[in-house]
Order: structure tokens, then sequence, then C-alpha cells
């Protein structure tokens, strides 16, 4: 396991190369620079800081779920939450942001293994049957979406520097590392020309859902070329290999359309249903982090494809839920008039920051700040009322605005 030698690997990197992730040059070396001078849009950075203060530090991930009843610690939020604030404590250096980063870390390690299981991984606190097919997974089954956003997150968290002591840095890359081997060696399945990871580490969900396994893949690549040393030379041919062939898998199924590239939500499968908006991103984010880590798979598409194919979810001036460049017919005709979901339009947010469309990723934001509900009390979606705020699907345009205020 690597200790004090990371911190020199990690600076040669941040030096070597442009990141998808990590926001170069946006405070590690921020020399006690006031919060103005660091934040680009000053009325956004009030508007986060109004967001934020929805989560309470001490229970960042605690809230109602729109399909669950209960009031739970949701992992994925953790991990969202921890995303933004690793890139706003690069910006300022707030001791608020510190302890919210310290806090959601010790919480994701202390509860890696929420099924009791002897495996790590982080899913969902209740019960639920993802397919609808009559497979309910128990309370706590681990899913490969919410365990590659952690891993997003715990991997932000250690490209901070002079952050974490060295038993710390440790401990981090063991549960990381162990979580990526437990994938890559009972989570997996060969098919679609490569590989792919499964919906979660149930076999009634050996399923390519190419959402999640491309965001897990796009992690994975980043762990790999961020920290080899977490790994065994054996464990690294493993996973290397895995990514690949997940890389091989997306390629094999990607719809071009207009040289711009889709995916069906399930490919291969009937009927044909087209990723929403926020599976969308998912893939294309995963993939491309894919790319900008050392892929070896060529990809069809270039990085302004990849731009170009979120644009086609707008439509007068409205994010939709589905792509705007085919025509639905039969029981898929909602889909033309269906508005993102909050989340959904969250992550677009997201996607244009993190490739440096900040004007884009500015009009996404106001679109959600103009129509779902009086921020930081944002609805599930427009025109939906409610008086309750969903901590998950919010951290999702928490992390959007995050990465557009402090990555410029």
């Amino acid at each position: 396991m690597p200790t004090k030698h990371y911190l020199l690997t990690i600076a040669l990197q941040l030096i070597a190369l442009t990141l998808i992730t990590g926001c170069i040059g946006t405070g590690d070396n921020s020399g006690g620079k006031t919060e103005k001078g660091q934040i680009s849009d000053f009325s956004q950075y009030t508007a986060y800081k109004q967001l934020i203060a929805m989560y309470p530090e001490d229970n960042q991930g605690l809230g109602k779920e729109k399909i669950f009843p209960t009031t739970e610690h949701q992992p994925m939020t953790y991990g969202l939450v921890l995303t933004s604030e690793v890139l706003h404590f690069r910006a300022t250096r707030g001791e608020e942001s510190k302890r919210r980063i310290q806090k959601a870390v010790r919480w994701l390690l202390d509860n890696q293994d929420l099924d009791h299981d002897g495996k790590p991984g982080w899913g969902l606190p209740q019960a639920w049957d993802a397919f609808s097919d009559g497979a309910i997974n128990p309370i706590n089954q681990p899913y490969t979406i919410t365990s590659a956003i952690v891993l997003n997150g715990l991997l932000e968290s250690l490209a901070l520097k002079d952050f974490w002591s060295d038993s710390e840095c440790d401990e981090i890359f063991m549960v990381m590392a162990k979580v990526a081997v437990r994938w890559c060696s009972e989570i997996w399945s060969e098919g679609y020309s490569g590989g792919y990871f499964w919906y979660s580490p149930s076999p009634v969900d050996d399923i390519f859902a190419v959402n999640s396994p491309s965001l897990f893949t796009g992690n994975l690549a980043r762990l790999l070329h961020d920290h080899p040393d977490a790994f065994t030379r054996q464990e690294r041919r493993l996973v290397q290999s895995r990514v690949d062939g997940m890389a091989r898998a997306i390629v094999a199924t990607v719809e071009l359309r207009q040289d711009l590239p889709f995916w069906d939500y399930r490919p291969g499968h009937d009927p044909k249903r087209a990723n929403d908006v926020l599976h969308h991103i998912y893939t294309i984010l995963g993939i491309e982090m894919y790319r900008d880590y050392g892929g070896r798979v060529k990809l069809p598409w270039t990085r302004e494809q990849a731009i170009a194919s979120v644009d086609q979810f707008w439509k007068d001036g409205q994010i939709m839920e589905f792509p705007q460049d085919i025509i639905y017919t039969g029981e898929q005709v909602r889909f033309n008039s269906a508005r993102s979901s909050q989340w959904g339009a969250g992550s677009v947010v997201a996607a244009y920051a993190y490739w440096g469309e900040f004007e884009k990723a500015k009009q996404a934001l106001e679109t959600i700040q103009r129509d779902y509900g009086t921020w930081p009390h944002l609805q599930l979606s427009p025109g939906r009322k409610s008086d309750v705020f969903f901590p998950r699907d919010s951290s999702h345009v928490l992390w959007g605005q995050a990465v557009y205020l402090f990555c410029q």
C-alpha cells in the first residue's frame, strides 16, 4: 500500500494531465486567496452556499426519498456532497468544507459493508425491485452506480494536497482497491464484444444497463492511472482488462446518430428504450473519463461530439428527459415532451462544466433555478409540487453547481 510517495505521484499527474474531474488550478495552490478571488460567479456561489446548507454537516446524506417511505442515510448523497465539497475546498480552503470532507469520507468508510457480507460496496438502504421483475433486492444491497459515485468522491478527496495522514490515505486506498477487485472478480460477465459489470452484485442483476458500468469503469480507469500502487501487479492486470473490456462493449453498443453517441438503457434488450438524460450523462461521463485516464480502446467519437450529444436533450430552452433528435411513436410519444428530472438536469450542468462548456453549464443551472421550485427547496421536476426536500436528487444539482463554480 502507498504512503508518502502518493503525494509525489499526484503532483506529477496534476502537472501532466488535464483531467475530466479534479479541476486543475482551482485552489490546491490557493495561498490564502479570498473566497471572492477564487470564484468567477459570486451570485451563484451565494446560491451554492444556500444549497449546501440544506445538508446538515453531521448528517450530509440523511433525508427523504421520492419512492421510499423511510428517511435514511444514502451513500450516493454522501458521495456527491463529498465531490462537491472537495471542489469547494480547493477553491476556498474553507474550514466548514474541510470538516464536511472529513465527515463524509469517515461515514463512507465506516459504512462500506452495510449488508454485512464481509465485502465492501455502497447501495440503497431500502429494499428495491430495480427492474420491476419481481426480484427484490434486500436492504443495503450494493449497486454499481452508487459505488461508482462514491469512488469518484473518494478519488477527488485523495487529490487534495496535505489533507490526509498516511494512515488515512492507506485506509481509503484499501477500500477502493477491494471494491475494484470485487467487481472485477465477481460482478462481471463477458458479452457485447467485450464484457460488462452487472447492475449489482446480485445474480438477478447480471444485466448490462450501460450507464452504471460506464461510470464505474471511468472511476476504475482513474484509480489505475492515479494510484497504481493501490493494487498488486496481478490485480492491476485484472482491473485493466475489465475497463478495456467495458470500453469495447460500450463502443459495440453505441448508436451514432449524426455522428453523435447515444445508447439504449439496456442495449440489445426488447423493448428498446433510449437512455434518459441522467443515464446518458452517467454513460458519456464514464467513458470519457476512461478516455482521459489513458484508455486503450479507441472511441469512435470526439469530445466535441460527446458534448453535442448532451445538446440534443434541449428543446425551447428547457432540458428534456429524452433526446430530441428522434421521433418517438407508440407508447413512447410522451418522451417528446417530458421535462428532465431534477437530478438529470443537475447532471447536465456537471457534464458541461467538466468539459469547459461553462456558458452552457450556466444556462442549464439557470433553467433549474427558474423552473424547479424556489431555491434551494427544489422540486423533483418542473411543475411537480412538493414541500419535501429530497437530498439525493438535489445533490446532483449541488454537484453540477460545484463543477461550474470551482472548475473555471
